[in-house]
């Protein structure tokens, strides 16, 4: 009779275990996506059927070229982020909410060449006196990440599953810096202070700039 209690405790207790922090096996997962951010990997952590932890990195670099009836681009565009990320599955099952906080070292470099007569904050100047423009466009370092997604492995003790992800990435407004302009006014403080905030109040007047949204796709495996 004993022998059988004591079955029957070790029984109820495993299923207990099993419903409340997940099955053995299945804990650990290793992924790569696409999304808004760039490519990307991640390592995950399954601490139990309510929570896991990720690992991310994502990277994406882009050159074009661009411009209007007044002004030449030429831009580069770097995504690089990696951060940490906590999945709450509030319902015990694919569906999450995630947030967490990425190192944000999203950036552009421009170049900027006037062909015309342009107004920069107000100021008007000619080609010669500005000349080519370099600048640096940059965000807060430490960004806030906050979203909803879905991991249709979530349950499953290994193999490969699929997952999507929207959210939203705080970064704040831009930040820039003007490394040179190479016209007549290149050492003028005034005109540099003026092409960096005219080129600021462009760039933030976006609205999407200070909320970026992240979309995401992607599979892991998990094992």
């Amino acid at each position: 009779m004993n022998k059988k209690i004591i079955l029957a405790v070790l029984i109820c207790g495993g299923l207990l275990n099993s419903t409340a922090f997940g099955s053995r096996g299945g804990q650990f997962s290793a992924g790569v996506g696409v999304s808004t951010l760039g490519f990307g990997g991640n390592v995950g952590y399954k601490i139990n059927n309510y929570f896991k932890i990720r690992a991310v990195v994502n990277y994406f670099q882009l050159t074009k070229k661009f411009g209007d009836s007044e002004v030449d681009y030429k831009g580069t565009l770097r995504m690089f982020s990696i951060g940490a990320l906590a999945d709450w599955h509030f319902l015990q099952n694919g569906f999450r909410l995630t947030g967490g906080l990425l190192y944000n070292g999203n950036n552009l470099k421009v170049k900027a060449t006037p062909s015309s007569s342009h107004s920069y904050n107000g100021v008007t100047y000619t080609p010669q006196q500005i000349g080519e423009v370099k600048g640096t466009v940059s965000f807060r370092p430490i960004s806030p990440y906050l979203g909803i997604g879905f991991d249709s492995g979530h349950e499953s003790c290994s193999g490969f599953t699929f997952n999507a992800d929207i959210g939203v990435l705080f970064q704040g407004s831009a930040r820039g810096k003007i490394n040179s302009i190479s016209g007549r006014l290149s050492n003028d403080s005034a005109a540099i202070e003026n092409v960096k905030s005219d080129l600021m109040k462009q760039i933030n007047k976006r609205s999407w700039i200070k909320t970026y949204p992240v979309v995401s796709l992607g599979v892991s495996y998990k094992f």
